[in-house]
């Protein structure tokens, strides 16, 4: 079977592609034959060749490059006999697998992000606001509550036995009390919006 019928389309969105090539396109003097070339693409700005697992993604301006360009280039590169150039290896061959690993680790890893912050931002901009300044407020007067709860259940033993009993000697205690009830009632009062 000859190579081009060897190389299949995995993924076609908008503006990303992947295939997945045969064993002879992804050996060192033809991987980097095939990332010079696709690049050299007008509207082509990233091409990853993994020779791990065979695969072949370019991401493209779809107002400038489509699909069609990308899989001429890829037929004219075969026709040109770009996997006869030799096998790849060397010295350094170990040493260059792991580099392009970790590179293309990294650049996964990018690209992931980036996709997952244009998901969050259409998440958030299509969604309706999740808090309106009425239930902001709300859940304000909620926590403010809750708190008023716990410090008077976490203070109880000491308002009852010490507090109350020598309240002079405890009145920077009961000026922080009366300032969290002053704050407390200040934050209940309706505002003139």
């Amino acid at each position: 079977m000859s190579l081009k019928k060897q190389i299949i389309l995995r993924y076609n969105g908008a503006g990303h592609v992947r295939f997945e090539l045969p064993a002879p396109l992804c050996e060192a003097p033809a991987r980097t034959q095939i990332e010079a070339a696709l690049r050299a693409l007008d509207g082509v700005y990233r091409v990853s060749l993994q020779p791990g697992s065979r695969k072949l993604s370019v991401r493209f301006d779809i107002a400038v490059c489509d699909l069609k360009a990308i899989g001429r280039r890829l037929a004219q590169l075969v026709d040109a006999g770009v996997a006869q150039t030799g096998w790849g290896g060397g010295v350094n061959a170990p040493a260059d697998r792991s580099f392009r690993w970790l590179r293309a680790k990294a650049q996964e890893a990018g690209e992931t992000l980036a996709a997952m912050k244009i998901v969050a931002r259409r998440t958030l901009k299509n969604s309706p606001k999740l808090l309106t300044p009425a239930r902001e407020r709300g859940l304000i007067e909620f926590f403010n509550d809750v708190l008023v709860l716990y410090l008077i259940k976490l203070h109880w033993h000491l308002i009852t036995q010490h507090w109350l009993r020598q309240p002079l000697r405890y009145r920077y205690e009961w000026m922080a009390v009366f300032y969290m009830i002053f704050l407390l009632v200040r934050s209940r009062r309706p505002r003139n919006v």
